[in-house]
């Protein structure tokens, strides 16, 4: 299987109906992206971003020569955190897929802006595993909606409901669900707590694609800037904002003077290429790694697994067809 996608990144609004139609402020969708994958969806090479998990796989494979092979490659350990992750999880899924069928190896995969894992293909409204990673392959607003259909399924609104954000223990019944129950190891309801008090402060504005970016604007456009930015090694005091102002001006400055641009702090069709050409060549950081319990494989879903995977599968293509009616996208 071909892992390279279309890289296509979210557009103006996407995030905001998305948290619409979800019933959740749309700083608290964005703290779970920016945690969850630093708010890209995909890698410099247009993969989707990608965490393989060996412990999973330890789990998927059961006992037998394969888990023993498995190991012996470093493919697989029984418990989580045994051994440091790769800095790209790529060629270790590829190992994995050609020891045993694909279905086994894309399910002990995390996938895209919500870095879900493959095992839950049919909670985000797919028909198989292949489908569902097909689907993060297609661009960050398909990586989106599989976000979307699991938080539905995974009740995460109603655990955000009537809640003070800004407060990390506010963000505990969600984080143990989406990242497991070993979350607070990591502090990982602070950091989505301190994700949603930056995001929170003031609304995004409309950004037409052609428009040169510059200080004064703020969006989805400027926020994939940054995160671009960011992952070329121009960190950001302040954090990822979606704001254009005097730090980002500075960081677009500093690349065009190292790129031999037209140093103007302003993001036109030359810096944006120049952008993309850095960012192809560069490894990104991996996410933080999640670790929810009870993945094993089963043979046989229960019912009620079949019967939320029908609903979630509607779910999903309800939300399609609003981004339609809304002419988003």
């Amino acid at each position: 299987m071909n892992f390279i996608g279309t890289g296509k990144r979210l557009e103006q609004g996407d995030i905001g109906d998305a948290a619409r139609w979800l019933g959740v402020e749309t700083a608290a969708l964005l703290a779970f992206i920016e945690v969850e994958a630093a708010g890209r969806g995909f890698d410099g090479k247009n993969r989707p971003k990608m965490l393989f998990e060996p412990h999973v796989f330890w789990r998927e494979l059961g006992p037998g020569i394969f888990r023993d092979t498995a190991a012996k490659l470093g493919l697989a350990y029984a418990k989580w955190g045994e051994k440091p992750y790769p800095a790209d999880s790529y060629p270790r899924l590829e190992q994995a897929v050609d020891l045993v069928e694909e279905r086994r190896a894309l399910r002990s995969a995390s996938w895209g802006l919500g870095q879900i894992l493959a095992d839950k293909f049919s909670l985000c409204g797919h028909v198989s595993e292949r489908a569902f990673v097909q689907a993060n392959m297609q661009g960050e607003r398909e990586q989106l909606l599989c976000m979307v259909a699991l938080m539905v399924a995974w009740g995460v609104p109603k655990m955000l409901a009537g809640k003070d954000l800004t407060q990390a223990s506010s963000w505990t019944s969600a984080a143990a669900k989406w990242n497991g129950a070993a979350y607070a190891t990591h502090n990982y309801h602070g950091k989505l707590a301190a994700a949603y008090v930056k995001h929170s402060q003031g609304a995004p504005m409309e950004i037409p694609a052609s428009t040169v970016l510059q200080e004064g604007m703020k969006g989805e456009a400027v926020r994939n800037l940054q995160n671009d930015l960011a992952a070329l090694g121009y960190e950001f005091a302040g954090g990822i904002d979606g704001r254009f102002g005097p730090e980002t001006a500075r960081r677009v400055r500093a690349f065009q003077q190292a790129n031999g641009l037209a140093v103007d702090g302003k993001v036109g069709p030359a810096t944006r290429k120049a952008l993309d050409a850095a960012l192809a060549k560069v490894v990104h950081d991996q996410p933080d790694a999640p670790a929810w319990p009870g993945q094993q494989s089963t043979s046989k879903a229960p019912k009620w697994l079949l019967v939320a995977a029908i609903l979630i599968a509607v779910a999903a293509v309800g939300f399609a067809i609003l981004k339609g009616v809304l002419h988003v996208g």
